[in-house]
């Protein structure tokens, strides 16, 4: 039963680094898609594509949450069996 919160724990922070930069890149995106004023005044920028990048960063974005929401209870509800 240890060893299944110490690797919750592993993945967990591994999953965490993943969200942040997952998270990074979505809100990066999701800023320009929203102010298409701020991506004006960047005329390198194409808003094609960072609808395109925010579109298909989604779904990874939803998986590694996921992950981190199932290793996350795991770690919580251990600590609640251990004490009884």
């Amino acid at each position: 039963m240890t060893n299944l919160y110490l690797f919750s724990k592993k993945i967990h922070r591994i999953l965490v680094l993943i969200i942040f930069v997952i998270g990074i890149l979505m809100g990066i995106t999701g800023i320009f898609l929203k102010y298409s004023f701020i991506a004006a005044k960047f005329t390198f920028m194409d808003l094609g594509l960072m609808r395109y990048i925010h579109n298909n960063l989604s779904p990874y974005f939803f998986i590694v949450f996921l992950g981190m929401l199932i290793t996350g209870l795991v770690m919580y509800i251990f600590p609640l069996t251990r004490n009884k």
